[in-house]
């Protein structure tokens, strides 16, 4: 994508203004820009890629779309996704279920390649997304992914809206992460455009998301095309490279051949290891990165991979024991305890006291089914009179109003208002700091961000801004300090002389999949969960002379029955407790050019 922008700035003399290159992340957009910039190409200055997000918020935002529909921009964070969640009930399925319902809603509902975006596929879908908006405009809130099915919309019924003709150029990087709303909408952006798209089906991850490899691979079919393939892998060592083409080779219907390897990169280091425990795997990774760092690899080359917190958690604790600067870059890894969430809502709510959904979840957190049935009563009451939330339970705790069996829920609402006083009460910001958020080995991580974020912040305001856009938007930056621990998904796009993969286990890599799941699903999962683990294992690169390539692929025998069964693993047997695991498949798959498995060995 660099070089074909530079080329269309620098030889063919494209105003910059002209041009749209969207990139699946920012780093990649920042990246873009910076390394153009650097080469000192013409106009480089005025270009700057954008995420699809980031660029249909601004032309909704620019053409009033979203105060139309009356929604507000007001995006929930993944752990406020929960009394969501409660609050739509079971008719809509078990939780698993309505979280799928969000996702295919927030594709437009072309949950497949071949259907078009824009409407609910049956009655039920429908009745899911009136409950759903209806929930989301009530709490003057929304998801980030509503995004795309109202730019699709409004693009689809604008043809004379001006973005359809702004863009002469048209670039999209990763295209096979894009689910047809998004390719839908891009096309619309670039139907005067010349268009180039950047992508590899093998690296289509995103099936959750309602992406799929066909994307990529009908763009031939639908449009004219030159097409320029990239078949040399100058990143990874030449074992690294046998063991992806023979496990890529298993899926069907790719539109490539096999990487082609480079010799100069020399054969790496693999090292494939059982253990009997997941924290025995946890301590051996641990151990090994901590030698490693003691014979002078510095912790930015180092990246650890795991498709559950469950497997990444322990060893990232372990490394902050041993005082090694290690980064999480799971979503909101700052608020992944209740506490830490309960201390950022209380600052959402300090800020705006008309926050419904921070309210909301303040009010249900600590209850197994967040308070649903009184605050569904309490809500009915704001339906039907147009008073706030906050005003009618203020009115409640008052004995002003009354609504039967809300007791609890009254009682919850005056323990928040009451921490709220003492917080407005602070004689200056440290004294608010102090209070608000206490010494405590639960919110850990909130407070180091709170540190990070803290330079030049004088009030409670600029820090949840500072806060929010730490915690929200973490992407992975160029230059790091640290280990990264991260997912599968996480890490495309990376690259590092250290790579482990743990928690190599059947019901991770691949997934374990519902008795309901038909076996054309069943197929097509496995054959993407095989593209991740690909992804994964193609993270190592070789860097001759210096560093030659490390891959280890890790996984336990047993675990911990709870922690397994949370992390949707489904064990071989489960006996006192303890849940016994299968070894992963794809590892029998690079059997062939992998080493033999160890057990309870040093790494």
């Amino acid at each position: 994508m660099k070089r074909r922008v530079a080329r269309l700035l620098e030889v063919e003399q494209i105003d910059s203004a002209q041009i749209l290159a969207v990139t699946f992340t920012r780093v990649a957009a920042e990246d873009l820009h910076r390394e153009l910039v650097s080469l000192e190409v013409p106009g480089a200055g005025g270009l700057h890629g954008r995420t699809l997000h980031s660029l249909a918020m601004s032309i909704l935002m620019r053409n009033h779309v979203l105060a139309v529909l009356g929604r507000t921009p007001r995006p929930l964070n993944e752990y406020e996704l929960e009394p969501l969640l409660a609050d739509l009930g079971n008719h809509h399925g078990n939780k698993h279920a309505r979280k799928r319902l969000i996702r295919a809603y927030g594709a437009a509902w072309a949950r497949l390649q071949t259907q078009e975006p824009g409407f609910a596929r049956s009655p039920a879908d429908q009745a899911f997304a009136d409950e759903l908006v209806e929930w989301l405009t009530l709490h003057e809130a929304m998801l980030m992914d509503e995004v795309i099915p109202h730019l699709f919309q409004y693009l689809r019924g604008n043809p004379g809206a001006p973005e359809r003709a702004e863009y002469s150029h048209l670039l999209i990087d990763e295209y096979q992460d894009l689910n047809r709303a998004e390719q839908d909408s891009l096309q619309f952006l670039g139907e005067n455009s010349s268009i180039c798209i950047i992508g590899d089906d093998d690296q289509s991850i995103y099936s959750f998301r309602h992406a799929h490899p066909d994307g990529i691979r009908h763009w031939a079919v639908l449009h004219p095309t030159d097409e320029h393939a990239i078949a040399e892998c100058r990143r990874c060592p030449t074992t690294v490279v046998r063991m992806a083409n023979t496990l890529i080779a298993r899926n069907a219907g790719r539109l490539g051949g096999a990487m082609t390897e480079r010799a100069a990169n020399g054969p790496g280091e693999v090292v494939v290891c059982q253990f009997g425990t997941a924290e025995q795997e946890a301590t051996a990774v641990a151990t090994k990165i901590a030698s490693l760092i003691e014979a002078g690899v510095p912790p930015r080359e180092i990246i650890v991979l795991a498709q559950r917190r469950t497997f990444a958690s322990p060893i990232f604790h372990r490394l902050r024991a041993d005082g090694i600067p290690t980064k999480s870059y799971y979503a909101e890894s700052a608020l992944d305890t209740v506490e830490a969430q309960e201390r950022f809502a209380i600052l959402k709510l300090l800020l705006n006291n008309e926050d419904r959904v921070a309210l909301r979840w303040l009010l249900g957190r600590g209850h197994p089914n967040w308070h649903t049935n009184p605050y569904r009563r309490v809500l009915e009451h704001v339906r039907q009179t147009g008073t706030s939330l906050w005003e009618a339970l203020t009115s409640l705790s008052d004995g002003i109003l009354v609504i039967p069996y809300t007791g609890a829920l009254v009682d919850r609402f005056e323990e928040i208002k009451a921490e709220l006083e003492v917080l407005g009460a602070s004689a200056d910001f440290d004294d608010f700091l102090q209070q608000w958020l206490p010494d405590n080995p639960e919110t850990e991580l909130l407070s180091e961000t709170v540190t990070l974020c803290r330079e030049g912040i004088d009030n409670p305001a600029d820090l949840f801004g500072a806060l929010y856009d730490a915690i929200s938007q973490p992407e992975v930056p160029l230059e790091v300090a640290e280990v990264r621990v991260m997912s599968l998904h996480k890490s495309k796009g990376l690259s590092s002389p250290y790579v482990f993969i743990v928690g190599c286990v059947e019901g991770l890599l691949p997934a374990q999949l519902g008795p309901e799941t038909s076996p054309e699903d069943r197929l097509a999962k496995l054959q993407e969960d095989r593209r991740l683990f690909y992804v994964g294992i193609t993270r190592v690169k070789s860097d001759l002379p210096n560093r030659t390539g490390y891959l280890a692929l890790t996984y336990p025998q047993t675990m911990v029955a709870s922690e397994a069964f949370s992390s949707q693993i489904a064990p071989v047997r489960v006996r006192r407790g303890i849940a016994y695991l299968q070894p992963s498949r794809f590892l029998a798959e690079i059997a062939p050019h992998a080493p033999a498995p160890q057990f309870n060995s040093p790494l």
